[in-house]
């Protein structure tokens, strides 16, 4: 594609999310589908803007698909497992948006994506010749495959937790993943984290604190699900292939660090580890600066800081991706230290919490 034409890609994008998401606003007002109290936040707020931005996502896509991206053998492969798995990660995540799931089933079913874009995904890329690959290998790369696209979509849906957060850090990880796209010469890795640009902007603008809608689990799991694909997409040519696969990881810090934070946690506290709290990356920093659009800047600069070390590690900078990693480990280990030692009055905790809109209901928490 041209640079203008990618240019209107992520204007026609914008447009769309733009247009969606207060329809959707609008609709969900007059069903009364709004969020309620249940240990995540007081406030009656739509919760289906994930319909908003994969409807943007998805009318832009396709004209794209259908006459402007060259037909190769990995769009071949990459849109029919979009289609696929994309549909049945919005049916799950709408699903528990209307009735709120059972973490053991959501796991389930995220389970059962994963191995469905593996398997489909790596069979679709051997028949159109995109990869080959000795008969030891396939199993260990299915299941490589299969727990990446877990840990993503796990990570960007517990990463929604505050105003504009998650829809902020996936601005950032499609506009690093189109420049990761752009230097290795991928203009569906380009095309379709533009596209994504777009919406997410556009929806950031209703998202932003104090939200007037939220995403929800039909919109996290699908931005995970795609950065996933899109991650597969730039390391599939096999080339450079640690430092691509090192810089996909860099560029996800933000959300894979927060979901390696609270799993650790729970572990080291003897908590149970889908249980759900207020004790995430996020929820630490609002008790310090008490004012969720800090909470958001500070996150977006260190995924900003993430991602560009994630694109420079791309290009083969072992410099980068040193720094990254000393950076990751220093933030991991203090952010845990401080997770494990945190000790604050419940009623200060409220105080904080519901000033930003969130309930705390401990007998009622929603299971993540």
């Amino acid at each position: 594609m041209t640079k203008m034409g990618l240019l209107l890609a992520v204007v026609c994008s914008f447009a769309l999310g733009s247009l969606f998401t207060p329809l959707v606003r609008g609709m969900a007002a007059r069903l009364r589908i709004s969020e309620k109290p249940n240990g995540r936040n007081s406030r009656d707020i739509a919760h289906i803007g994930g319909v908003a931005i994969i409807s943007a996502i998805l009318f832009t896509l396709l004209p794209l698909f259908l006459f402007f991206l060259p037909d190769s053998p990995l769009m071949q492969a990459f849109v029919p497992v979009l289609i696929a798995s994309g549909f049945l990660v919005f049916l799950l995540g709408i699903i528990d948006d209307l009735r709120s799931l059972h973490y053991l089933y959501k796991l389930i079913l995220q389970v059962a994506v994963s191995v469905f874009v593996a398997a489909v995904g790596l069979a679709l890329m051997m028949h159109f010749g995109q990869t080959r690959l000795a008969a030891v290998l396939i199993v260990p790369l299915f299941f490589s495959i299969a727990v990446w696209m877990l840990a993503v979509t796990t990570s960007f849906n517990l990463i929604d937790g505050l105003d504009g957060l998650a829809s902020g850090l996936a601005f950032i990880a499609a506009a690093s993943f189109a420049v990761a796209g752009r230097m290795s010469g991928q203009p569906l890795v380009v095309a379709v984290s533009l596209v994504v640009c777009g919406a997410t902007l556009s929806f950031l603008r209703y998202n932003f604190p104090p939200a007037t809608i939220f995403m929800g689990d039909s919109g996290s799991l699908f931005l995970g699900l795609l950065f996933g694909l899109i991650s597969l997409l730039i390391v599939a040519p096999g080339e450079n292939a640690f430092f691509r696969i090192a810089g996909c990881v860099l560029i996800l810090a933000v959300p894979l660090l927060d979901t390696t934070l609270a799993f650790s946690r729970r572990l080291i506290t003897r908590r149970p580890v889908f249980e759900a709290d207020h004790r995430h990356l996020h929820h630490m920093l609002l008790y310090r600066c008490r004012s969720s659009r800090k909470v958001d800047l500070i996150l977006w600069a260190a995924a900003a800081v993430f991602g560009a070390l994630g694109v420079l590690t791309m290009a083969g900078s072992t410099a980068a991706l040193g720094a990254a990693l000393l950076l990751a480990v220093l933030l991991f280990v203090a952010a845990l230290r401080s997770m494990v030692r945190f000790r604050l009055p419940e009623a200060t905790e409220e105080e904080i919490l519901g000033g930003c809109g969130i309930a705390v209901a401990r007998n009622a928490m929603r299971q993540r």
